[in-house]
């Protein structure tokens, strides 16, 4: 993987298509081990994995020691996991205000249940902030990826609300549409999660469905622009109905 821009936007991608991932930390009662947690994460408008996590926890006592921490994602729905892409993004943890509202209502949307865990004074986000990471793309793709190539900020920040609420409200078969024209999914329940510069994520049937734009976008107009574009897409291949033959007279 010769082309750390191309690379990094590929890794870029694995970040956003998933939602899991394995956090590495350092553990404080068995000194000089690492310590290994499953954990779900957002990426805020930074292009950083942010986590929510109690202070009750052994892996947030490890970050507090020591904030030196890595995330490792991988797919999940494989047979085979290591013939599949990995990214082991490799950071410092830092924790956020749990009054960060914009944090707040981006994870709520990715993982609803999360609303009781917030109510809790024992909660906080934390977001990686990225030293360096390993991305392995298949056989023969591996490549280090400095933060230069990978981090991207969300130019939509100030208008992903906005454009959230009118696709849900006003948009729910062009989002089918986009399903099943461009991912073979048919889906009975489906909404809008998130928009940002590289693409948006729909949950469709309680599943997080992540779609790519051509090329990237900075304003709403764009956005606008984009998600018509690629409704059209869609629907070109959207599968057609074969009618029966009629008897012939």
């Amino acid at each position: 993987m010769a082309n750390t821009e191309e690379t990094g936007k590929i890794a870029r991608q694995f970040l956003r298509e998933n939602s899991v991932g394995v956090l590495a930390t350092h553990s404080v009662d068995v000194e000089g081990y690492p310590f290994g947690s499953v954990t779900p994460y957002i990426v805020n408008y930074k292009g950083l994995p942010t986590i929510l996590i109690s202070t009750l926890a052994q892996h947030t006592r490890n970050i507090q020691t020591n904030p030196k921490v890595s995330l490792t994602i991988f797919s999940q729905d494989l047979d085979d996991i290591q013939s599949g892409a990995r990214l082991t993004w490799i950071g410092d943890a830092e924790a956020l205000p749990i009054v960060d509202e914009d944090t707040k209502q981006m994870y709520l949307r990715y993982f609803p249940n999360s609303k009781n865990s917030l109510q809790m004074h024992d909660f906080s986000f934390y977001q990686i902030k990225l030293k360096r990471a390993r991305f392995i793309g298949g056989f023969g793709q591996i490549a280090w990826v400095e933060p230069a190539a990978i981090l991207l900020k969300n130019a939509l920040e100030q208008v992903e609300a906005d454009i959230i609420e009118h696709m849900n409200k006003d948009h729910k078969s062009t989002m089918k549409d986009y399903c099943e024209g461009l991912k073979r999914i048919v889906a009975s329940d489906i909404h809008m999660l998130g928009i940002d510069t590289e693409g948006f994520d729909l949950l469709a049937n309680n599943k997080k469905v992540r779609f790519s734009f051509e090329k990237p976008i900075i304003t709403a107009e764009d956005a606008r622009t984009a998600l018509v574009l690629l409704a059209r897409k869609a629907r070109a291949y959207l599968p057609t109905i074969s009618l029966p033959e009629l008897p012939s007279t």
